[in-house]
């Protein structure tokens, strides 16, 4: 099966969401024909036809969603358009053998983003429709970051894009993908060991950018401030100074059940202050399921919090693995204790305006897992549990899974390792775990049930970025190094379940 063609997305569907506070909806706008610039890029060959350009518009029929809002300055612009990503043609495609930095570049799928052309839609000529910007001024950061989100959306399982920008200023636009990292410049031709040099590349390779997957989602050139884009929330300083460096590292003792008698203490960095509580600490539009997963910080003096954690803990599903049902006087003990506890934070999680699901992040240092290793002071891990049971089934976890690493992750860029210890024979958190990016790390022989210790390293998680099913459909043949490792379609999750970034399988149920 092909990608699915951007052509086939209807331009009053939602195509894209931004995170809280905004969710802005944006649509696929195809350029007509006659607006569609011709192919300056050669790797189809001197006869190559004209591409089919696309622009990032608000959607006409519901441009935002309830509660959101429109951002301060225009994401979109009637005459940014880029071209569907093409890969490259055999005959221009280097042996898989050639797995230089050259050789891995020129297997990636090419783009063009465009401006400024002339028939564009504009105001009397100066400025465009949609953006307010003169088709001869160059593209923000933020539009650019925009349209790489839309690139990541459509084909997720792709490692990279190829990238040429043209229109005026294209030299300084360029220079905000490179000083941002969203990209790196094309690698210069190197030949595999044993073979001769690669000849010279027909197009733009000399000018084009590397567009990084790992960069985006780590952050780069996110438009909302310092913070990367998903995290809407800054912990709950007191200050007006939204540009803060991160914390200083300061080191402090801890001792367990405060008692400096009895408990030997661990030494970590002192921990920022908490999120407030009731906001929204991460937020991603998951587009196969077209909802916005979101996780906010729990409230213990929100009786709707409160007693939606104690149903939950007393279903019996949950309290297996959970051993905590109680009375409500005990689970509102229970959140008060999180809530005095610096390395530990309550989540809830939702989608859309749903509440279904409860988490718990912690520092790893201060957690009774920091010591079965050998844990750094940014090491994170999380406990989950699903309360509402119409939001199971493979098709949510992989998407709320991936989110909550990403949030540990991006809530602190010296983080290089998320841990965890689920119950060793849990072969289904495990499998998850797997497909995430975790390995094993070895058994923790906790007091009330052996643990399988599993890791994660930063690097290695956005290598993978799970984040689930492309946009574009099952891929045929192609997946993120071109090796036949496919992204996994809309429902597609066989592809799925496998140990993340490689083609070995699992489990044949989930």
């Amino acid at each position: 099966m092909s990608p699915k063609r951007l052509l086939s997305f209807s331009p009053e569907e939602t195509f894209l969401r931004l995170p809280h506070p905004y969710l802005t909806n944006y649509s696929i706008q195809p350029q007509s024909p006659q607006l569609s610039p011709p192919t300056t890029s050669n790797d189809q060959g001197p006869q190559a036809p004209r591409d089919q350009y696309f622009t990032l518009l608000p959607n006409a029929i519901k441009p935002v969603q309830p509660g959101g809002q429109l951002p301060a300055f225009p994401f979109h612009r009637s005459d940014l358009s880029f071209s569907a990503p093409r890969d490259p043609p055999n005959s221009l495609r280097p042996a898989e053998s050639n797995n230089t930095l050259w050789g891995r570049a020129r297997r990636c799928p090419s783009v063009s983003i465009v401006w400024g052309f002339e028939g564009c839609p504009s105001d009397g000529g100066e400025r465009a429709a949609a953006g307010g910007a003169r088709r001869d001024e160059p593209p923000s950061l933020a539009q650019l970051w925009l349209l790489v989100y839309a690139l990541f959306t459509y084909r997720p399982s792709v490692e990279s894009f190829r990238v040429a920008v043209l229109g005026p200023g294209h030299d300084h636009v360029r220079r905000l993908l490179l000083d941002s990292l969203l990209g790196v410049m094309h690698p210069e031709p190197v030949a595999a060991p044993g073979s001769p040099a690669p000849g010279p590349t027909p197009g733009q390779e000399g000018r084009e950018v590397l567009i990084l997957r790992a960069s985006f989602w780590q952050g780069a050139g996110s438009p909302f401030g310092p913070r990367p884009a998903w995290l809407p929330s800054s912990p709950s300083f007191d200050t007006t100074n939204s540009n803060l460096p991160p914390l200083p590292l300061v080191h402090t003792l801890t001792y367990q059940n405060n008692n400096t008698s009895s408990s030997r203490p661990v030494r970590h960095p002192v921990r920022p202050s908490k999120p407030t509580a009731g906001s929204v600490v991460y937020s991603r539009y998951i587009p196969h399921l077209r909802e916005t997963f979101s996780m906010v910080a729990m409230d213990a003096a929100d009786e709707k919090h409160v007693e939606l954690f104690h149903k939950w803990q007393n279903d019996p599903r949950v309290s297996a693995g959970w051993n905590e049902s109680g009375s409500l006087e005990h689970h509102r003990g229970y959140l008060e204790k999180l809530r005095g506890d610096p390395s530990q934070i309550p989540l809830l999680a939702y989608w859309d305006e749903k509440p279904f699901a409860y988490f718990e992040v912690y520092w790893a240092k201060e957690d009774r897992l920091g010591a079965y290793y050998d844990s750094s002071d940014y090491d994170r891990g999380r406990h989950s549990l699903v309360g509402d049971p119409s939001f199971r089934g493979p098709h949510r976890v992989t998407a709320w899974w991936a989110s909550l690493i990403h949030y540990l992750f991006l809530d602190e860029s010296r983080t290089m390792r998320v841990v965890g210890e689920p119950k060793a024979s849990n072969g289904t958190v495990l499998m998850y775990d797997f497909m995430a990016g975790f390995g094993m790390m070895g058994f923790a022989e906790l007091p009330h049930k052996r643990s399988a210790m599993v890791g994660l390293a930063r690097e290695r998680f956005f290598e993978v970025c799970p984040f689930g099913a492309d946009v574009a459909g099952a891929e045929e043949g192609v997946g993120a190094n071109g090796d036949g490792i496919t992204g996994g379609g809309v429902g597609g999750y066989e592809s799925l379940k496998v140990v993340g970034g490689t083609g070995v399988g699992l489990v044949p149920k989930l």
